[in-house]
């Protein structure tokens, strides 16, 4: 047991009155220590369910991410990208749609990393099973990945390749039956420290707390909104709120709603839909405005444009689309 790791769990768990958040130093060495493995398996859940009982401060979620950067493998800081996307949530109403917006900007000459990860028995859809059969193989180690940008201008990597005790925390919600800040961790890692990073949320509040974690990192340029079921993806249906934080400051830009109806929840969840609509052989009414809405969204963050000429350019991608080849495809 470690008597120095024990500190940390009394600060935030003496009750009501006696309790009080980490401060971000403190926050800082309990994470380096628990992803260092340098605490019991009894420690490690009593800190994590302690923090999901009263959720983590921004200064505390500072104080974590900065320990899991500084862990994550110098080799990524070798992979040359524009755009950072984390995929964690997994779909389970609609399919990922988002994917086929980062397709288009892959097409456009983007360099786009994505990396995520995988809950077992989660229901859920996640990017790493999409991506294959929309044409973008799996790999496993970063210099496939830097192959895979120079040959696709797309590349993903699951979590247990950037930061595998990071993705050992994700995966403890089968012990546990609950999601850990692991999950907000994994989606503010930008592990490849690229200018642009997108970071999709569930919860209400959640990206306001996000705001204020990119904040802290003046170095980054950040979008973060309340995505479909958390993944990065923009659901029209309703209006969206964009948190674009650029040198430490935060703009909140609201997307209007661009669907006329609401959309059944897709009962197959088949991959193969979407290589349909994006050939241009069906038509979809939650693809055509997520689609055209998280291309926007991407689009404000990477080239700072305002919502009627990002919606222009987004308009201008998606026709210009590479209708006869997958997805992702060799780029020539």
């Amino acid at each position: 047991m470690s008597q120095e790791f024990s500190q940390y769990i009394k600060i935030i768990g003496k009750g009501q009155k006696g309790s009080r958040s980490l401060t971000r130093q403190e926050a800082y060495t309990a994470m380096k220590m628990l992803l260092a493995g340098e605490v019991t398996g009894d420690q490690r859940g009593a800190f994590l369910m302690l923090l999901r009982t009263r959720e983590e401060t921004p200064e505390e979620v500072i104080g974590f991410v900065e320990a899991c950067r500084e862990l994550i493998p110098t080799t990524f800081q070798t992979i040359s990208v524009d755009l950072d996307i984390g995929c964690y949530a997994g779909k389970r109403r609609q399919l990922p749609w988002y994917l086929l917006a980062v397709a288009c900007l892959a097409q456009q000459g983007v360099r786009v990393f994505l990396h995520g990860a995988h809950e077992p028995g989660s229901g859920r859809l996640y990017a790493s099973l999409a991506l294959p059969e929309l044409g973008l193989p799996a790999i496993s180690t970063v210099d496939e990945a830097i192959a895979q940008l120079n040959t696709y201008n797309a590349a993903y990597l699951d979590l247990g390749a950037v930061l595998p005790p990071l993705n050992t925390l994700i995966k403890l919600r089968e012990v546990f039956g609950l999601r850990s800040c692991a999950n907000t961790l994994a989606r503010l890692l930008n592990p490849t420290g690229s200018t642009f990073n997108v970071q999709g949320v569930y919860h209400m509040h959640l990206d306001h707390k996000h705001q204020r974690v990119n904040e802290a990192f003046p170095q980054f340029q950040s979008l973060c909104f309340r995505g479909d079921g958390g993944d990065p993806e923009v659901n029209a249906e309703r209006p969206t709120e964009l948190y674009v934080t650029r040198n430490g400051h935060t703009d909140v830009i609201t997307l209007p709603e661009m669907a006329e109806t609401w959309a059944l929840k897709d009962k197959d969840m088949d991959v193969s839909t979407m290589l349909s609509f994006w050939r241009g052989e069906q038509e979809h009414a939650y693809a055509q405005q997520s689609i055209k809405a998280t291309l926007v969204s991407y689009l404000i963050l990477t080239k700072s444009l305002s919502v009627e000429a990002a919606t222009n350019l987004a308009t201008t991608y998606w026709q210009e689309r590479d209708k006869n080849t997958l997805p992702f495809s060799v780029r020539a």
